[in-house]
């Protein structure tokens, strides 16, 4: 272990100093593939749909935004 990261472990929070990873994001929506995020997509509609019918009303509602949340990385 170097000695910045030996510095930094024992720094309170508060004072450490914050800046993003070196090497980038692993994922996000530039992470995946359109096909991955289509396929969860309609994966998240199907169940959605399955629990509105089955009366899982707040439970299905939930999973059709988030739905619609994977379907905006599509555009």
């Amino acid at each position: 272990m170097t000695t910045e990261k030996r510095r930094l472990r024992r720094l309170p929070r508060e004072k450490r100093e914050r800046r993003p990873p070196e090497t980038g994001w692993e994922l996000g929506a530039g992470g995946l593939t359109k096909a991955s995020w289509a396929t969860l997509a309609a994966l998240l509609v199907a169940l959605g749909v399955i629990l509105l019918v089955a009366g899982y009303i707040g439970y299905g509602a939930m999973i059709l935004i988030l739905a619609g949340a994977a379907a905006v990385n599509l555009a």
